[in-house]
């Protein structure tokens, strides 16, 4: 009977540990840590630590709803995502407790641990992407347009641009203004352009310049002849995927408008020489399948996520499922073979694998 009792005893102790030292998901969620500041409120302690909860729950909910968007998702995606999840953070959440509440400053500091409805927002962000018309590559425009000696801030080049490229799967979006050291040098733009999410950057260099009439010749009307050179350049690796480039002349009674008139019909015309390489270029990565088993936590799951966003061979990363602590990634990337990809992911970067199968298209690692 005593032998009995010790044995319930010690198998209460043991869930009671598990309970308390859980980690990863028990078929509801995932276990995250999340921080809040709020206003602080003397006259309204009990609201104010109400609000510093209710935000920190947010905040735990945004961190794993953005996990799970893709590094192609569109904007409108992004901002269909927040209005289904993040307005609605609390319910998403299925349990929590405060870990630590302090008056900071002029704020009040919360941080919470609270398990967080991974599967339920996994769901309904592949419904997202599943409803959207096609994932679209972010292209980031930039353009150095000269009118003669001056600098034109009216962006011709890229509305033409623009207007060309619109009906392509592409997502364009407005870069800066570009100096001549940047037309040297890209390098700067090109991981800033990385760092915005953009998988390929635009780059285009246009000057117009006033023709003069011919002897004798007396007209109204003002001629520019414009020079187009655009590039296109993968941010992962720097290399130029695509180039276009033409000359073609304005004319219109006022000098600024003959000019921006040859400004945007060289640059639609050097455009849609782009078109046919962009396109190669997008198609040209290999997919994976990569399933990491033994993640355990947000934490760590984000760890593996800067591990592919660092990686230049990647193109594309896409979380796809997340249940019973496994990890499954789409990806697409510059890559022979899977084993080339295993091995970049392992010996290039400071995290433990170990390799448990390796087919042509999927990898599964164990995560140590």
């Amino acid at each position: 009977m005593k032998k009995l009792l010790l044995l319930i005893l010690a198998g209460c102790l043991t869930l009671s540990a598990c309970r308390a030292f859980h980690i990863g998901p028990k078929g509801e969620g995932e276990y995250v840590v999340a921080e809040s500041l709020v206003p602080y409120d003397e006259n309204n302690i009990s609201s104010m630590k109400k609000e510093g909860e209710l935000a920190a729950q947010k905040a735990a909910v945004e961190k794993v709803a953005g996990i799970f968007i893709s590094s192609t998702s569109t904007v409108e995606q992004a901002q269909l995502i927040d209005e289904k999840i993040t307005s609605k953070s609390a319910g998403f959440i299925r349990r929590g407790y405060v870990q630590k509440a302090y008056r900071k400053g002029d704020q009040w500091y919360t941080r919470m641990r609270v398990m967080v409805l991974v599967k339920d927002i996994s769901d309904i962000i592949k419904q997202s992407d599943a409803e959207a018309f096609a994932k679209k590559t972010t292209l980031l425009v930039t353009s150095r347009e000269m009118m003669g000696e001056e600098v034109s801030l009216k962006q011709d080049c890229k509305q033409a641009i623009y207007r060309t490229l619109k009906t392509q799967p592409y997502s364009l979006i407005n870069g800066e203004n570009l100096s001549q050291n940047n037309i040297e040098d890209p390098i700067p733009v090109l991981d800033k352009a990385r760092q915005e999410g953009a998988r390929f950057l635009i780059m285009a260099d246009v000057s117009a310049d006033p023709l003069q009439a011919l002897p004798g010749i007396t007209s109204p009307f003002k001629t520019y002849r414009a020079r187009a050179n655009i590039k296109v350049y993968s941010t992962n690796n720097y290399q130029i995927v695509a180039e276009g480039a033409d000359q073609l002349s304005g004319l219109d009674p006022i000098e600024n408008i003959a000019a921006q008139k040859a400004i945007s019909a060289s640059c639609e015309s050097a455009s849609k020489q782009l078109i046919e390489n962009i396109n190669a270029a997008i198609n040209s990565a290999n997919k994976f399948n990569v399933v990491i088993q033994n993640v355990n936590s947000i934490e760590r799951l984000k760890q593996l996520q800067d591990i592919f966003k660092n990686m230049r061979e990647m193109e594309d990363y896409n979380l796809t499922q997340y249940t019973n602590s496994n990890a499954y990634f789409e990806i697409s990337a510059n890559i022979s073979s899977a084993e080339e990809l295993t091995s970049q992911i392992i010996r290039r970067y400071d995290v433990n694998f170990t390799v448990m199968d390796i087919t042509p298209q999927k990898i599964v690692l164990n995560f140590i």
